[in-house]
C-alpha cells in the first residue's frame, strides 16, 4: 500500500504495478481521473466538464503536448505515472489496457485531470465507515452535452450503514473537487439501476455492488463519465486511465481550494422522504429550520379544534422535497361540498389549491385540477386564474361524477397517470363509507367518488399521494386516524378512512397550500438541495420568489374574487371575507406575511 504519491508514481513509471487499483492508497492526497484528447476538441471537452462538474471536476488542464502537471505533482509524466491506461481509436477501446503511453505522438494531446472520489474515501474510513472498492454503474441520468461529447452519468456506489449516511454527506459535502456530496441516495431504480438478485446491484463496468441489510446505497458521480464521453465522441485517438487506476497527486485534500473555484456549501442534512421506497434528499440545515418554523406557524389552531395533535413533525419538509425531486404531472383534488345550493363548496381549500398550482408550475410540473362534475362555479373560478395572474399557465380539469365518469382520465390499466395526487380540503369517506362535516353532518349526497380514486392512488407505489387538511375528515387524514378518533371532537364519526403517503395538517387548509408553495421556493433556493436535484449538472440559479408565492395584494385579490363568486365560509355559511370563521385581514393575511418572513 503506497503512502507517498511520488512513491506510487515511480512504481507505475517503472511498470511494477500494472493494473493496480489505487483505492485506499496515499490516504489524504487527491487522486485524479484522466481524459486525454487532441487539442482541436479541448474546448468542447472543457465545456462538457463545466456543464457536468460533479462527474467531471476539473483540477488541471494541460497545454497541448504538455506531459507534466505542475499544480498537481512535482516531476510527473502523465504518459507513464498511472498504473494502467486505456486507448481509444474512433471510440473503440484497444484490445487490452496498456502500462504507459510513451510510444504515442504527444505534441497535439491535451490532458484533463478530473477529481476522483477515492480522495474522500480516507475520510469515510477514518470516521468508522467500512468500505470496499466502490462498484461503478451506468445510470439513466443524461449529462449536459457539448458536442461531440455526450453520455449518461456513471456513478460509484458505496453501501453506507443507515446511521452513517449523515456522516458520509457531511464528510464529502465540501469536496466538489473530487465529486462532492452524493448525487443520489437510496432507491437505485430512480436512476435506472437494477438488482441482479436481492442485495446485488448489477454493473456492466465493475464488480456488482453488494448491499447488506441495514445499509443504504449512496451514489457519487464518477470520473469514468468523462471516459464514457470520450468513447462516445469517436475521436480518432484518445486515452484515459483504466477504471480504478488513478493519477495520484502531491496535493492534500485540504489544499484543494487553490486548484480552482470550487463552491462551499452550508451545513446540510439528509432527509428520508419515503421509508418504503427508500427515497432520500439533501437540504441545508438552515433551510430545514425555516421549514420547521413554517410548519409550526400553520399548526396554529385558532378554532380550538385540537388539530395540533394531527401534525406529523417534519412532514412539510418531506412534502416539499418529494415534489421538488419528482413532480412531473400533479393532480390537485379540491372542493368540499357543504351546501345544497350553488356554489356547494366551502371557500377553504380553493385559494390553497391556487397557491399549490402556482408553485408547482414554477418548478415545471403540469397541473390538473380534479373536481366534482357538479362544481360549475369552482371550475369557473380555477379556470380564470391564469387570466387574472394568480397562476402562470393554463390548467386542465378532470371532472368526476358520482357515476365514476372521468375516472379513465386519472387511471388506466397500468395505474394512475400522475406522479402525484394532492388532496386539499377534500372530504374523505369515514369507516362507514359516508362523508361528514367536522360536526358530524352527513354530506354524502353531495360528494363524488374522488375518495376511492385517492385510495387507489395511495395503493399504487408509482404515485405519491399528499393530503392537506385541518380537521381529520379530509382525504389523507387516514394516516393519523387513531389520533382523530382519540383527540378530535366527533372523531369516532368523522375520522377519515383514506390515508396518504404524506400529510400536511394545519389550522386552516389554505395555510397548508401556501406553506407548501413557500417550502418549494425554499428548497429550490437551497444550493445543497438544488445540486442534489440537478445531480451535479449545470449551475445553481436562485429562483424568483414571485414565481412561487403570491404577494399580499395578489392574495387579497384572489380571496376577494372567491368571495365575489359566491363561495361561503364553511363554519358560518356566510359569503364574506372569512375562512373557517376567521377574518381575512386579522388571520389569513397575517399568516401569509409570517410565512413570507420565514422565506427570507
Amino acid at each position: 500500500m503506497f503512502t507517498e504519491p511520488s512513491e506510487g508514481r515511480q512504481s507505475f513509471r517503472r511498470g511494477d504495478s500494472f493494473k493496480l487499483c489505487t483505492f485506499g492508497h496515499c490516504p489524504g492526497f487527491i487522486q485524479a481521473n484522466l481524459s486525454i484528447l487532441p487539442s482541436e476538441f479541448a474546448e468542447q471537452f472543457a465545456e462538457f466538464c463545466s456543464n457536468n462538474s460533479a462527474p467531471c471536476p476539473l483540477l488541471f488542464r494541460s497545454s497541448a503536448g504538455q506531459h507534466s502537471a505542475p499544480p498537481l505533482a512535482l516531476d510527473s509524466d502523465v504518459r507513464s505515472d498511472v498504473s494502467t491506461y486505456q486507448e481509444y481509436i474512433d471510440g473503440v477501446p484497444g484490445d487490452a489496457p496498456v502500462p504507459d503511453l510513451l510510444s504515442h505522438p504527444w505534441d497535439d494531446m491535451v490532458s484533463f485531470y478530473l477529481g476522483c472520489s477515492y480522495t474522500f474515501d480516507s475520510k469515510l474510513l477514518d470516521s468508522g465507515i467500512v468500505l470496499n472498492t466502490p462498484s461503478m454503474h451506468r445510470t439513466n441520468i443524461p449529462c449536459i452535452p457539448s458536442p461531440p461529447f455526450s453520455c449518461d452519468m456513471v456513478v460509484t456506489m458505496r453501501p453506507i450503514p443507515a446511521d452513517k449516511v449523515q456522516t458520509a454527506l457531511e464528510l464529502s459535502l465540501n469536496m466538489d473537487f473530487c465529486h462532492g456530496a452524493p448525487i443520489h441516495i437510496g432507491n437505485p431504480a430512480d436512476i435506472g439501476l437494477e438488482f441482479s438478485s436481492p442485495g446485488v446491484l448489477r454493473s456492466d463496468i465493475s464488480d456488482d455492488g453488494k448491499i447488506e441489510e441495514g445499509e443504504v446505497p449512496c451514489f457519487w458521480a464518477c470520473g469514468v463519465t468523462g471516459n464514457t464521453a470520450l468513447r462516445n465522441s469517436k475521436l480518432p485517438l484518445s486515452f484515459s486511465h483504466h477504471p480504478g487506476s488513478m493519477f495520484i497527486t502531491d496535493v492534500l485534500s485540504e489544499n484543494a481550494p487553490r486548484l480552482g473555484d470550487f463552491p462551499q456549501y452550508p451545513p446540510a442534512t439528509v432527509i428520508c422522504t419515503d421509508e418504503v421506497a427508500q427515497r432520500y434528499a439533501t437540504l441545508s440545515q438552515n433551510t430545514a429550520h425555516k421549514l420547521e418554523a413554517i410548519e409550526y406557524c400553520i399548526s396554529f389552531d385558532p378554532g380550538n379544534r385540537h388539530t395540533e395533535v394531527l401534525v406529523i413533525p417534519g412532514e412539510l419538509s418531506r412534502v416539499c422535497l418529494e415534489l421538488s425531486m419528482r413532480a412531473t404531472k400533479v393532480g390537485i383534488l379540491v372542493g368540499f361540498p357543504l351546501f345544497d345550493s350553488s356554489p356547494a363548496e366551502e371557500n377553504d381549500g380553493i385559494a390553497g389549491a391556487v397557491y399549490l398550482a402556482r408553485a408547482l408550475q414554477a418548478i415545471g410540473a403540469e397541473v390538473v385540477f380534479i373536481v366534482d362534475s357538479t362544481a360549475t362555479e369552482l371550475i369557473k373560478c380555477l379556470s380564470e386564474c391564469k387570466s387574472k395572474g394568480f397562476i402562470h399557465n393554463d390548467v386542465s380539469f378532470i371532472e368526476i361524477g358520482k357515476d365514476n365518469t372521468g375516472l379513465s382520465e386519472i387511471t388506466d390499466k397500468d395505474g394512475v397517470l400522475f406522479s402525484h395526487l394532492i388532496a386539499i380540503e377534500r372530504p374523505s369517506p369515514a369507516s362507514d363509507g359516508k362523508y361528514y362535516t367536522m360536526k358530524g353532518r352527513d354530506i354524502s349526497a353531495n360528494v363524488g367518488s374522488m375518495g376511492e380514486v385517492f385510495r387507489a392512488a395511495y395503493a399504487d407505489p408509482r404515485v405519491t399521494t399528499i393530503g392537506i387538511g385541518d380537521g381529520g375528515n379530509e382525504l389523507g387524514m387516514g394516516k393519523v386516524k387513531s389520533k382523530v378518533l382519540s383527540g378530535i371532537p366527533h372523531g369516532e364519526t368523522i375520522a377519515a378512512d383514506v390515508a396518504s403517503d404524506l400529510l400536511v395538517s394545519c389550522g386552516v387548509s389554505n395555510w397548508g397550500g401556501i406553506a407548501v408553495a413557500a417550502g418549494l421556493y425554499l428548497v429550490r433556493s437551497c444550493p445543497v438541495h438544488d445540486r442534489y436535484r440537478r445531480r451535479g449538472r449545470g449551475r445553481h440559479s436562485p429562483p424568483d420568489i414571485g414565481h412561487f408565492l403570491v404577494s399580499g395584494e395578489e392574495d387579497e385579490g384572489l380571496n376577494s374574487w372567491i368571495t365575489e363568486l359566491g363561495f361561503r365560509d364553511g363554519c358560518t355559511g356566510r359569503n364574506d371575507m372569512t375562512v373557517d370563521s376567521l377574518d381575512y385581514r386579522t388571520f389569513h393575511a397575517k399568516m401569509l406575511g409570517n410565512i413570507r418572513c420565514h422565506t427570507e
